[in-house]
């Protein structure tokens, strides 16, 4: 991600929804089933691959911050709401309502936050995947990696014709031929 060498290895899982679920999802919102269910059939048919990618400490600090701080928000949302429940039906004090208020208020923020985190940000700062489908005669799904420096493509792209040239037949020797 930041075009020096790797120094640790971290484990990523990519997911990829078929090109007609997007499509589901106008039909889904347009007759009311909601998200949820969107959500439940994109986990049942999404192609889904894992690895490990190298990485800088810098970058797998911010990769798992990207992680962990949207996920702290949307944490502290649910906690916001259970608290602002439990204030709003233990009393009738105007002032402890007002506290229940203010958790409501701050519940909301902690989901605004937590989402734009989670789908706005956090893509930007970690590497994303699109998942292929399995070719055929291979045994494993391929991912197109984005979000890359341009040197890890380089050495990534060495590293492969490195490979392809150790296995590649040696051309057969040349055959004196008579006329």
């Amino acid at each position: 991600m930041s075009g020096r060498p790797a120094e640790t290895w971290k484990r990523f899982k990519f997911v990829t929804a078929p090109a007609w679920a997007y499509s589901l999802l106008l039909l889904v919102c347009a007759g009311g089933l909601g998200f949820i269910a969107y959500a439940i059939a994109m986990a049942a048919v999404a192609e889904r691959a894992s690895g490990y990618l190298p990485l800088t400490r810098s970058s797998r600090r911010t990769v798992t911050l990207a992680f962990w701080v949207p996920t702290g928000l949307l944490i502290a949302w649910v906690a916001a709401w259970v608290v602002t429940a439990a204030l709003a039906w233990s009393t009738t004090d105007p002032r402890v309502t007002t506290i229940a208020w203010v958790c409501f208020g701050l519940g909301f923020f902690f989901l605004a936050a937590g989402l734009a985190g989670r789908l706005i940000i956090a893509p930007f700062l970690r590497p994303r995947g699109k998942v292929m489908g399995m070719a055929p005669g291979q045994n494993d799904r391929l991912v197109e990696l984005r979000n890359l420096h341009p040197n890890f493509v380089a050495a990534l792209n060495q590293v492969y014709q490195a490979r392809a040239a150790q296995y590649a037949p040696s051309a057969p020797p040349l055959q004196p031929r008579s006329i």
